[in-house]
């Protein structure tokens, strides 16, 4: 089962150099989050071949242009394709106002948006379904920011199929099996769950930490994260300006990377001014070597590993 993120964007407040600015969509178990929807989203899904359709949840973490002026055309796009269901949007305090004036002038859609309003300044699970959790992350930028914590649901055991042929395990037990139960036997023999199942792989998880300045209060809250997304929007050189505009540089994002014990680090959310990006790689590398440089089109896959 996939979980796999797709970059759609990765520049920051300007599209340069073949970079769009910040949108992404995470593949959990075939269900699709749409992450921040800067200009141009839906053009990079139709090349990177992201079914747009299957999307149902959004998640914006702050309101900048470039994290959200592809929002009403990516919506526009699904209610001309007929889209009933509804979508659900997370987003800081705003955001439904914006969108609500556009359709007034533009028309409606047809399908209803549900809008979810998230507390930037705090900690919280703010979804799940089946599969998957959803926690936001307090950033420090110019405006209201969050992140966003994606975290796996265990799945249950999986049974192995000789054993139910062996003690004749009837169809009917086996759900609870797999959440854990042993098994009697009909003369009283008490068969261990362990015999019967094989341990679930360990739940992944992704966490998004975009815009924000170098904060280590986000340390605790990713500990252990698979994949994190950390924006760079500069290199070390202008570490000043960075703290001035509420962003980071690579070297932070790997400071970061590598205190929080992160499996991979994606960097991102890079300045116009850059059109190379390998100093960007060289100097997170150089505080945490599992770091790729972030770039439209580019995935990222987390894959199963066993639970410890």
């Amino acid at each position: 089962m996939r979980f796999e993120l797709i970059l759609l964007g990765t520049n920051s407040a300007l599209p340069a150099f073949g970079r769009f600015p910040s949108a992404q969509v995470l593949n959990v178990q075939e269900n699709h989050y749409l992450i921040d929807c800067g200009e141009g989203a839906q053009i990079r899904m139709d090349e990177f071949r992201v079914r747009r359709h299957k999307i149902k949840q959004i998640f914006i973490s702050h309101l900048h242009g470039d994290h959200i002026y592809g929002l009403i055309g990516f919506l526009s796009s699904l209610s001309l394709s007929d889209r009933t269901a509804p979508m659900d949007i997370f987003a800081p305090l705003g955001l439904e106002e914006i969108i609500r004036v556009q359709l007034k002038y533009a028309g409606g859609l047809s399908f209803p948006l549900r809008f979810h309003t998230t507390d930037t300044e705090q900690h919280r699970l703010i979804f799940e379904n089946a599969s998957i959790e959803v926690y936001s992350l307090p950033l420090v930028h110019r405006a209201p920011a969050s992140g966003f914590l994606f975290k796996e649901k265990e799945r249950p055991r999986s049974m192995k199929a000789e054993k139910i042929e062996a003690y004749h395990i009837p169809y009917s037990d086996i759900p609870a099996i797999k959440n854990g139960a042993g098994y009697k036997l009909p003369d009283g023999q008490f068969i261990s769950n362990e015999e019967l199942t094989w341990p679930p792989p360990a739940p992944r998880s992704y966490a998004y930490c975009s815009d924000t300045a170098y904060q280590e209060a986000l340390v605790p809250l990713i500990q252990g994260v698979d994949l994190l997304y950390h924006e760079s929007t500069f290199c070390e050189d202008k570490r000043e300006q960075a703290a001035l505009t509420g962003h980071s540089t690579a070297h932070q994002a790997a400071t970061i990377a590598k205190m929080a014990g992160a499996g991979q680090l994606a960097l991102g959310h890079y300045s116009s001014r850059y059109q190379n990006l390998e100093p960007f790689l060289k100097e997170a590398r150089a505080v945490f070597p599992n770091t790729e440089l972030g770039l439209d089109g580019k995935v990222f896959e987390v894959p199963l590993k066993k639970k410890l």
